[in-house]
């Protein structure tokens, strides 16, 4: 069945719960940012998956976190020096390969929400949001996706190519005003590092209209300090027990 994210988001306050989000999939369990991975930590009952998206040589929209390729792959070199045919040819562990996009929207359209991150610090990718936006519509895959980046300024010019496409800020540290740079990015979501949030930037961000998303919640100290500052959703590479974390 068929939930626009905001629903998803919707329904969670309503029942008193954060979202769960499975951050690169399940990679506790499987290579990150694989099929495999999402497929894992959509088995394991998250609301959300997210993803992190390059530009290969050839412009296509690629699944991978790390703007090189020696971490995660076999292979060597920067991402954008590879066409997607090559990228795809790379091992990514256990036999999988680096997915389009366009095959993680698919798997995600109608079971979960979607949040893909684009990596646009340092390297920047011109074009990036137009063909993200194109794919996005093409898929009637609007409202069940959001977008996320570091980059503020690519959130803004998203907010002006596409209003109803839900977008996040995320930050590394905790700002002095943190509702003002969500407004000034046009952004809907405020996504911070679980350790640079406490409970006055959670009202902070709900008064100004946003909401919470933090980030990697994998450890009984971050699920008691999620448990004290109530963010919206929860981001883990640990989705199959920290889900059971915050269901107990």
């Amino acid at each position: 069945m068929t939930e626009s994210i905001q629903a998803r988001y919707e329904a969670a306050h309503d029942e008193g719960r954060p979202l769960l989000g499975g951050h690169r999939g399940d990679p506790a369990h499987h290579p990150e940012n694989t099929m495999r991975s999402f497929r894992s930590a959509i088995a394991a009952g998250c609301d959300l998956i997210e993803c992190d998206v390059h530009l290969s040589s050839d412009g296509r929209l690629v699944v991978i976190h790390d703007h090189a390729l020696e971490r995660t792959t076999n292979g060597t070199g920067l991402v954008r020096d590879h066409s997607a045919a090559e990228l795809r040819r790379l091992d990514a562990g256990e036999g999988e390969h680096i997915p389009l996009l366009q095959e993680v929207v698919e798997l995600a359209i109608g079971k979960v929400g979607l949040v893909i991150e684009i990596k646009q610090v340092p390297i920047q990718y011109p074009g990036l949001e137009d063909k993200l936006v194109a794919m996005l519509r093409q898929l009637g895959a609007v409202s069940e996706c959001a977008v996320v980046s570091f980059h503020h300024p690519s959130i803004r010019q998203l907010r002006q190519m596409e209003p109803k496409l839900q977008l996040g800020i995320l930050e590394g540290a905790r700002p002095i005003d943190p509702a003002r740079m969500l407004r000034e990015a046009g952004a809907d979501v405020y996504s911070p590092h679980w350790g640079a949030t406490d409970p006055q930037l959670v009202k902070d961000i709900h008064a100004a209209g946003g909401a919470v998303g933090v980030w990697t919640v994998d450890d009984d100290a971050a699920v008691a300090w999620c448990r004290l500052c109530r963010p919206d959703s929860i981001f883990t590479n640990r989705p199959v027990e920290i889900g059971a974390a915050f269901r107990s």
